[in-house]
Parts: C-alpha cells; structure tokens; sequence
C-alpha cells in the first residue's frame, strides 16, 4: 500500500487548500502532500514534499487523522508555515478558506471525509 501525507495548514482561521492540476483528481481540490519515499517518516514527507510544491518550510505539528482510499493509506497531518508563502508549481490553484466554506468545493474522494470534519469545526 502506498502511503501519502497531506497538510492541514491554518493561517488566521483559514485553511489553505489547492486544486490539482493533472492525475486521477484533476481539477479537484485537495489538502497539499504527496508519498512518502521509501525510508521517509510523514513528518519527514510532508516537509519534503511542501517545500517541492508549494516553496514553503512548514513544521508539522500532529497527526489528525488517517484513512485508506483503495491502494492508497493517507496520513493528515497539522502543520503550521514557518517560512515563505505559498507558490502554485503543481496546483493550478490555492486558495485560503474558512472551514465552514470548503464543504462548497469539489474534493478529491480521499480527501472528501477530512473536508467534511474540518468544516463542522473539529
């Protein structure tokens, strides 16, 4: 099973989410990451893979949640930006939104649930 990491990143109550630009969710919005390497702890992924796509150093700071979608094992992480701002390079959107508003857009199945949570405050 390939395991992939995604961030949950808040910035003044807003939650920073992207729209793919290509793959098996194209157009569909997501929480940023992507899969871990081989050797790779989450942590250690997502920090890799946010500075690779987003231009940003980030320091995860929990687990929020983890969830299987077919072959893939995703591991939500909370994160927080602690240099840069974010810059699109594989998305063909970001956006910065309440939680009660991402509910609205059209998520990647995967990320769906997490959406969902996050939008009723939790």
């Amino acid at each position: 099973m390939t395991e992939v990491t995604a961030a949950i990143i808040r910035r003044n109550g807003k939650i920073l989410i992207c729209r793919r630009a290509y793959g098996s969710c194209a157009h569909l919005w997501e929480f940023p990451g992507g899969k871990t390497e081989l050797g790779e702890t989450p942590f250690e992924c997502l920090t890799r893979e946010l500075r690779e796509e987003l231009s940003i150093d980030i320091k995860p700071l929990r687990e929020y949640c983890r969830s299987v979608f077919g072959k893939l094992s995703f591991v939500f992480i909370e994160a927080e930006i602690v240099s840069g701002e974010p810059k699109l390079s594989v998305h063909e959107e970001m956006r910065w939104m309440q939680p009660e508003e991402i509910t609205a857009f059209e998520w990647c199945p995967a990320d769906k649930a997490v959406a969902e949570e996050i939008s009723k405050g939790n």
